[in-house]
């Protein structure tokens, strides 16, 4: 299987003292320094909270897909809906927002 693995960078590309470009299977985006309650740590590895990979899914996601990855999400008892809202409002408008939504209300308690 040879899927890409993706890292959010802080910072903006254009940014002279940004790392050297990504090794092949790496896809960096860069975005501003992500909130404190849209990262956790999990084996040691700061990776982005539940709610804000499914918020930055949805980006690249078909609508089957994502509604599969809410519905993995809450039968694994990941989903808050609090934690949620607090991560839609710290997001810039994107255009799959109201996808989101609507899946956060079908599946969040």
């Amino acid at each position: 299987m040879n899927e890409e693995i993706h890292v959010i960078v802080p910072g903006s590309p254009d940014d002279p003292r940004s790392p050297r470009p990504a090794p092949p299977g790496v896809v960096i985006h860069h975005t501003p320094a992500l909130h404190p309650d849209d990262v956790v740590v999990v084996r040691g590895i700061p990776v982005t909270s539940i709610s804000r990979t499914l918020i930055d899914c949805a980006e690249d996601a078909d609508p089957g897909e994502l509604r599969a990855m809410f519905a993995s999400a809450r039968a694994q008892g990941l989903l808050d809906r609090d934690a949620f809202e607090a991560s839609l409002g710290r997001v810039e408008w994107r255009p799959s927002l109201p996808l989101v939504r609507e899946l956060m209300e079908e599946f969040c308690d």
